[in-house]
């Protein structure tokens, strides 16, 4: 395949106004990837810019001959993906990518492929982001000097800027076709009277709209066919880096998959743990699988309603985010079994969280770790962002905290409430008071009782904590709280008898194997998946079942190293 600008002639493109050449590229080069991209008949060569079938596989957990590894479609970049290449390949500080471009969500997760589709409209943001991360970079002597790294004007020069910008951007070797092609924007815009810098900066704006460095495209031998292969070294450097970073692989990463080491076991695993390591890049795994997994992303907006909560601040609110990020990466990094997850006690504490959960701050400034035994909160379910998230702005919901545990923890679906049924104020009672109680008389409708018997009794156990996440003992209407519940006929009490329930229940541990291979895969689950989401589970469990080996056990499974075409993509 061609990433071509072909089409277009050299003399239509206006000086320092070259939209309708990069455009036409773009729409050319995304109408030739349709469907698995490569050319139906023609064995494609891996090492001539790693488009190919590779080599690898090896003996990691999850591979299974006969078993069906998955396939998926063009993978556009989401926001998050693209701001943080962008820092990483080019280093500009801009961070272009927001809300108004487009995206949505798929289960919980916004790096689904099937819907980070493309219009018009977005393609005139990349385009004219292009042309402003290009000028941010020229304009800074440090950055350009990593592009421009020869100031001759001869081919050699320009050819060896193109393929060094390209390898990063393209995320693989670029085609000696591609780097032709790339040349006439060069020599097109010095015809039009750019300088050599000028040149250079119209590939890199072109470089930067083209549909490989807006696209993570996986080639195919043959587009139509099932059988599985494996993903060429170059495609499966991409699938960790986004997978961990949420980024372009680093030198270290195309090198790897250069020459093919990276398709070793050992290779992966020691990759995987050099990744994690990395502060600032794994910063980002935390904050988009677990920030959008565990609802921390949404926390800073979270309407609690201030009159009520005069507590409730942004500062508060951002420490609650904070800590939520803190939780989770001391799982990913340290060597805490995940079913502690829930059972832990341990907090991450600020001035801010200090007051609301009423313990000492510590003496140095921001967070510090704490083991505090007079608190009443362990484990996820007792962080105040988690509290405050599950519930509704002016009180507590013991509907929405249990139905989130049995979603989000236990990857079960809760029933949808059967149309026509009033809401808790038709029971004539104030929940802001007393919600059990309100509870209680809405359930004594038959056609509620029985779904609000799968999750509220959970959220009924944490009725301690009110909808900031602040300890009390009783209701405003002065009576006392009663956290007990039973749920499937096991009777428990308060947060701690919960987090023993729901840490003993076998789907928390597959839980997350489900929404972290959803994630590091960028598609939802199939049924033919099943097989390997098994596999993963008994491997994972033969060693320490820490959260990081889980990502290990994931990486090294067939359905992370394979794939296969499919006529209908």
């Amino acid at each position: 395949m061609k990433a071509s600008f072909d089409s277009v002639s050299e003399n239509q493109m206006p000086a320092r106004h070259t939209g309708h050449l990069f455009a036409t590229a773009l729409v050319c080069s995304v109408l030739a990837c349709s469907g698995q991209v490569g050319e139906p008949g023609q064995p494609i060569n891996p090492g001539a810019g790693g488009n190919g079938n590779g080599s690898g596989g090896g003996n990691g957990g999850g591979n299974q001959p006969g078993v069906d590894p998955g396939t998926k479609t063009l993978h556009r970049l989401n926001s998050a993906e693209y701001n943080a290449t962008v820092a990483d390949v080019l280093g500009t500080k801009m961070q272009p990518a927001n809300s108004s471009w487009l995206g949505a969500e798929v289960e919980g997760f916004d790096n689904i492929a099937v819907v980070l589709d493309l219009d018009d409209a977005q393609y005139k943001r990349y385009f004219d982001t292009a042309e402003m991360i290009a000028e941010d970079v020229f304009a800074n002597a440090n950055l350009k000097a990593k592009v421009v790294t020869c100031a001759t004007e001869d081919a050699t020069c320009v050819q060896s800027i193109i393929s060094a910008a390209g390898r990063r951007l393209f995320r693989r070797p670029m085609t000696s076709d591609e780097v032709g092609t790339y040349n006439k924007v060069y020599t097109a815009a010095r015809g039009l009277g750019e300088n050599h810098e000028g040149g250079i900066k119209q590939v890199m704006r072109a470089l930067l709209s083209s549909s490989e460095f807006l696209y993570r495209i996986e080639f195919d031998p043959n587009p139509a066919s099932p059988t599985k292969h494996p993903v060429a070294p170059f495609e499966l450097a991409s699938r960790l880096s986004y997978f961990l970073w949420s980024s372009a692989p680093d030198d270290a990463l195309l090198d790897a998959a250069a020459d093919g080491s990276l398709t070793q076991d050992d290779k992966l695993r020691a990759t995987v743990v050099r990744m994690l390591a990395d502060p600032v890049k794994s910063r980002r795994f935390v904050e988009n699988f677990a920030g959008q997994w565990l609802g921390a992303r949404k926390l800073p907006e979270h309407p609690a309603d201030a009159t009520l909560f005069p507590q409730w601040s942004s500062d508060l609110a951002s420490s609650l985010t904070q800590e939520m990020y803190l939780y989770f990466n001391e799982f990913l990094q340290g060597n805490r079994p995940w079913v502690d997850f829930m059972t832990a006690d341990i907090n991450y504490v600020d001035a801010n969280v200090a007051k609301l959960y009423g313990v000492p701050a510590g003496s140095a400034p921001g967070f510090q770790q704490m083991e505090i035994k007079t608190d009443k909160r362990v484990g996820f379910t007792g962080l105040g962002g988690f509290l405050a998230l599950s519930s509704l702005g002016d009180r507590t919901s013991p509907t929405l905290r249990g139905k989130w545990i049995l979603r989000n923890l236990l990857c079960s679906s809760p029933p949808d409430p059967p149309p026509g049924v009033a809401g808790l104020a038709a029971s004539g009672l104030d929940p802001t008071k007393n919600v059990r109680v309100a509870l209680e008389e809405h359930r004594k409708n038959p056609s509620c009782a029985a779904c609000h018997s799968l999750f509220d009794p959970m959220g009924l156990s944490l009725e301690q904590f009110d909808a900031i996440g602040k300890f009390r003992t009783t209701y405003t209407d002065g009576s006392t709280i009663d956290p007990s519940a039973e749920l499937d006929g096991v009777k428990f009490s308060g947060l701690e008898g919960l987090a023993d329930v729901v840490s003993k229940n076998t789907r928390f541990s597959e839980c997350i194997s489900e929404v972290l291979f959803k994630y590091g895969l960028g598609r939802t689950i199939d049924d033919t998946d099943r097989p390997y989401l098994n596999q993963i589970q008994t491997e994972w469990k033969k060693g320490a079942p820490t959260l990081h080996n889980l990502v290990q056990s994931l990486v090294l499974a067939e359905t992370f190293r394979y794939r296969h075409g499919s006529a209908g993509n």
